[in-house]
């Protein structure tokens, strides 16, 4: 979600619908063609993995079920002994791929899982595999080359992208993929599925599952979307959660002194990452308030957009709109490229404790060689998407933002930065500020969140310093759905399957009965080396 998180894919032939077992079948459900499986797209799903896929053909707009089709893939892994049900993910973005989903975690998840699920993940729409969205820019633009979605105007992208499938880019929403899933549940032949999503999966959960209850199963919801934060709200949020597991990160770091040699308390480790930012050429990326103490004379040299509106005022121009708009999605879509290799690395770091150990070292090693980057880059890459998922991205957020912007932010924003304040505060105070956007108004309503209808409570996990979808998302989703919520220590992000034997436990006995079995567990151990 928001800063895409790295992920993973799934398939293997159908059974006949008269032999579908468990509580998920009652024959076909809808009159919808079935899903042929057979080979994956090249690249898009690790081999020898028991995956296939199949392609499903859906309307493209759902009020207008008779006119244009686009196709998804999907993927499947069979299970390998009495089957219980299938169950579908999705591992968030928006904007991930999502066929090797349960492939790459094979090893990871619950025995008993891919021993008793079929394990089904659906490729968005506006993705590649999944009738790629395309705004290829003018012709005098090199070959492949789509417009800026930070440009501010969204009349031209959406011109650029009617260009290639007319009316396309206004249906790249929550509520269509959603209905895309539906499609495909049909397909598969099954009246009920069970449901896995992550971070902005979570939220595509809650929207099928208000949309469509009489077809849930059960429904576990990881690292949680507030819905009452869609969007602009909570990629502010995230900064302010960020700076929470940062303080975190650079504790257990001072901790572990004696092996990475980096500082013996979090304010030390801080400055040590300070010198390594600036010495990157990080500017005012160095900003961060640091643990414990606070800091207003840190050196930083500002953003080209930002120094023109600190120089001279934000005149609202839509070019000048335009120029933050660029940077803000640099900021909070993975557009870690665009920073140096410390701060991509920190990021991604954030996520879960599982980095941390590599990441101290990476750190450890850059500090004896400033030249020695190659971990941290290592590092920086595994949240890196597709192009298409940065369109995809911005195509949801942008189409569906139900949070109105209130630019006079923006100064304060440019005021922390250029005294040296934190910079994660600024971040957030652009973010609210609406610029993410730009002129890009939404064209849809967001679904009413609402599990009154579900069978079955869906179960909740969500941890307390989680830096991508802050804690209060899992109390709020928890309400909104009548779910059962498991409070876990730490901030990881995505917490089942990651060797917590506590919680996947708990996790798998819902799946069994329904039925919340605790309310609190201990973050995940960290792998030992």
């Amino acid at each position: 979600m928001m800063r895409t998180l790295r992920i993973s894919r799934v398939v293997a032939a159908l059974i006949a619908a008269s032999l579908l077992g468990g509580s998920i079948a009652t024959g076909l459900a809808d009159a919808a063609p079935a899903a042929a499986f057979g080979a994956c797209p090249d690249g898009s799903v690790m081999p020898e993995r028991g995956v296939h896929c199949a392609v499903v053909s859906v309307p493209m707009n759902y009020t207008d079920p008779d006119g244009p089709r686009i196709e998804l893939t999907v993927s499947r892994i069979a299970a390998t002994q009495e089957r219980r049900g299938v169950i579908m993910a999705n591992p968030g973005g928006p904007g991930a791929d999502t066929l090797d989903y349960w492939a790459r975690r094979l090893d990871t998840l619950p025995a008993e899982l891919n021993a008793h699920y079929d394990r089904v993940a659906v490729q968005p729409r506006g993705l590649r595999w999944a009738t790629p969205l395309r705004c290829p820019a003018d012709s005098n633009a090199a070959e492949g080359e789509q417009v800026s979605l930070g440009g501010g105007s969204r009349d031209a992208i959406k011109k650029a992208c009617d260009a290639a499938l007319p009316g396309y880019l206004d249906t790249i929403t929550t509520e269509s993929t959603a209905r895309d899933l539906d499609e495909v549940r049909a397909a598969l032949g099954v009246e009920r599925i069970s449901y896995l999503g992550v971070s902005y999966g979570t939220y595509l959960g809650a929207v099928y599952a208000s949309l469509f209850p009489a077809h849930v199963d059960r429904m576990v919801l990881d690292s949680n979307v507030n819905p009452d934060w869609v969007w602009t709200e909570e990629f502010a949020q995230q900064q302010v959660a960020g700076k929470q597991r940062l303080d975190d990160l650079f504790t257990w770091i001072a901790e572990h002194n004696g092996q990475y040699r980096l500082g013996d308390t979090a304010f030390q480790v801080y400055q040590n990452w300070v010198r390594q930012v600036a010495d990157q050429g990080g500017g005012w990326y160095a900003n961060l308030t640091p643990p414990p103490a606070s800091v207003s004379d840190l050196p930083g040299r500002l953003p080209e957009p930002l120094a023109e509106i600190a120089r001279d005022g934000f005149n609202g121009s839509m070019e000048q709109a335009g120029k933050v708009q660029n940077l803000l999605r640099t900021l909070i879509s993975g557009g870690a490229s665009a920073q140096v290799p410390l701060v991509g690395a920190t990021a991604v770091a954030t996520y879960t404790r599982t980095f941390w150990p590599v990441f101290a070292k990476a750190m450890a090693d850059a500090k004896a060689d400033p030249a020695n980057v190659a971990q941290l880059r290592a590092i920086e890459g595994a949240t890196s998407t597709d192009p298409t998922g940065r369109f995809v991205f911005a195509a949801i957020t942008c189409n569906e933002n139900a949070v109105r912007g209130r630019p006079e932010l923006l100064g304060a924003a440019v005021g922390t930065i250029a005294s040296g304040g934190n910079a994660m505060d600024a971040r957030a105070d652009m973010v609210r500020s609406g610029m993410t956007c730009g002129s890009w108004r939404p064209v849809t309503k967001l679904v009413p969140i609402a599990g009154r209808d579900l069978r079955t409570p869906p179960l909740l996990l969500q941890s307390k310093h989680d830096a991508l979808t802050k804690y209060e998302g899992g109390p709020a989703m928890a309400r909104a759905l009548n779910g059962s919520l498991i409070t876990v220590e730490g901030g990881d992000h995505g917490t089942f399957g990651r060797g917590n034997s506590v919680l996947d436990e708990a996790v798998m006995a819902y799946l069994r009965t329904g039925q919340a079995t605790i309310s609190n567990a201990d973050q995940a151990p960290l792998p030992t080396s």
